[in-house]
């Protein structure tokens, strides 16, 4: 993805995001946009040229498909959080209450739904021939998978999984799976195609 891609989704659809995530609530401060987006660009770059690197081993001119990219994206956006939320979690020890996971989780929010807005604008690209799918994808992606026993919902659980690898006593954040992630994001895209067909 070349820088002025990055740019016109990052200001058209991430930055308004990032906005209105830090409207809804006071404990949460948003960093210098700026400076984040170069950061996360750069760290874009980064895990691109090392996934390049790993799936083919060559300075060929390869591109990776949007499975990969938006791990890559998810992955930057991790490395480089929008928000402060020290304030949030003080709150949160001091009157022990109960919050809605996306406030808490809420930098993991950003980089899950960067990754998907990213991925839904070149999933949307490829489909340009069929509007109504089109259509569908720049509204809907992605759908939630289907659940069986998951009280807190899917999304909760992929917030709290993306926040795990800040954890010092897990593996870090320098280990951050991004090929696990274009994994899951492939299945979630598989899984809208079903969605959109039961709909059709």
């Amino acid at each position: 993805m070349e820088r002025i891609l990055f740019d016109t989704i990052f200001d058209a659809e991430i930055a308004p995001l990032i906005m209105d995530i830090e409207k809804s609530d006071a404990f949460i401060k948003m960093k210098d946009l700026n400076v984040c987006k170069e950061e996360i660009f750069r760290n874009y770059r980064e895990m691109n040229n090392r996934y390049k690197a790993v799936i083919f081993g060559s300075k060929d001119v390869c591109l990776l498909d949007r499975h990969k990219i938006a791990a890559c994206v998810c992955g930057a956006f991790l490395k480089t959080s929008v928000f402060y939320k020290d304030d949030l979690v003080e709150r949160v020890k001091e009157k022990k209450e109960k919050m809605e996971a996306y406030f808490y989780y809420v930098n993991e929010l950003v980089a899950f739904l960067a990754a998907c807005r990213f991925m839904s604008f070149f999933i949307a690209n490829d489909n340009k021939d069929n509007p109504h799918f089109t259509g569908e994808t720049l509204r809907k992606f992605p759908v939630a998978p289907p659940v069986k026993k998951n009280k807190k919902g899917v999304w909760t659980s992929v917030l709290f999984n993306l926040s795990q690898i800040k954890d010092k006593t897990q593996i870090g954040l320098e280990h951050y799976d991004m090929y696990s992630y274009a994994m899951f994001f492939f299945f979630l895209e598989q899984i809208f195609y079903e969605e959109v067909k039961l709909c059709s």
